[in-house]
């Protein structure tokens, strides 16, 4: 990580409309929901021009993606890794951006 990284933590609460924020932070939380992928966007955080995705293997063969974000904004630097779903599937398409996969990966479970 660069040191222009951005943690995601309760100070930035001030940046959002407080009936609307969801706090999300990497030291307590895997992965988060594209709400708070929108919330950020709403904020006036930019999207980076591609996304990874990187799908996990669970039991009886379900199949998870989790896509991973990089957003910026006067010069710091977030990366958000988001569970797939349609509004973040949406985000991609409406934005344009290119998706990197990354190698498929079995889930210890």
């Amino acid at each position: 990580m660069s040191n222009n990284f951005y943690s995601a933590l309760t100070s930035v609460a001030q940046e959002f409309n407080v009936d609307e924020y969801r706090h999300w932070s990497p030291r307590s939380q895997t992965y988060t929901s594209a709400d708070v992928l929108q919330q950020y966007m709403r904020a006036g955080w930019q999207l980076a021009e591609s996304v990874t995705v990187e799908t996990f293997t669970l039991g009886a063969g379900r199949r998870v993606s989790v896509y991973h974000f990089v957003l910026s904004k006067n010069g710091q630097e977030l990366r958000l890794p988001v569970v797939s779903s349609p509004l973040a599937l949406r985000t991609i398409m409406d934005h344009g951006l290119k998706v990197i996969r990354l190698d498929e990966k079995a889930a210890a479970h």
